[in-house]
């Protein structure tokens, strides 16, 4: 929720959200590198944009549920975000 105000918070605040951002896209990027390889996941492109493309689609998806007070708005983007990473639904579309 701090994103949403980021111009208004101090600088401190400013670096201390940025490296959040940061430690938590490295991490999903290591995430998904992991599934990639063994074979749970797939993506197109390397991880680490992957990794931005989920943290934004999901951060968004909070900002939205917010904005109607409805936490489904967000399950549904967070449930959409994992099948479109899932191989077995991948697989299993290619099948159809």
């Amino acid at each position: 929720m701090l994103a949403a105000e980021f111009a208004t918070l101090p600088a401190p605040m400013q670096d201390a959200l940025r490296r959040f951002f940061d430690a938590n896209e490295v991490w999903l990027a290591k995430v998904l590198e992991g599934g990639r390889r063994s074979g749970e996941l797939t993506f197109r492109g390397p991880a680490k944009q992957r990794a931005r493309i989920v943290l934004g689609t999901l951060e968004g998806a909070m900002l939205v549920a917010r904005t109607y007070d409805d936490g489904r708005r967000f399950m549904s983007a967070a449930k959409q975000v994992l099948a479109d990473l899932s191989a077995e639904a991948v697989a299993e579309a290619a099948t159809v």
